[in-house]
């Protein structure tokens, strides 16, 4: 009965193409690149590049609501991206020291 519990476990955390799901939804580190659809974050570990959503995308800069047009290249943002590789949200915020 364990393994039957487990193998099921494993499957629903398994994608339609038998890969796993990804769970890296949030990233913080350095803008590197903004377009007028697209928005590069670069960490220490990863690069991850999410498509701006005109009606789902929430940018701010200090908490505060923001347009794309204010993200500067080399600014620090926390953000999080949605299942379809768009942000949810972009925060640019101060570096923390």
């Amino acid at each position: 009965m364990k393994k039957l519990v487990v193998a099921a476990i494993a499957i629903c955390c398994m994608g339609a193409g038998g890969e796993p799901l990804s769970t890296e939804r949030y990233i913080a580190g350095t803008i590197t690149q903004v377009s007028p659809s697209a928005v590069t974050i670069t960490s220490a570990q990863k690069t991850v590049t999410g498509k701006i959503d005109p009606k789902s995308t929430r940018i701010t800069i200090n908490q505060q609501p923001a347009k794309l047009a204010d993200l500067k290249l080399t600014a620090h943002a926390s953000a999080e991206l949605c299942l379809d590789d768009s942000w949810v949200s972009i925060d640019v915020h101060p570096e923390q020291r």
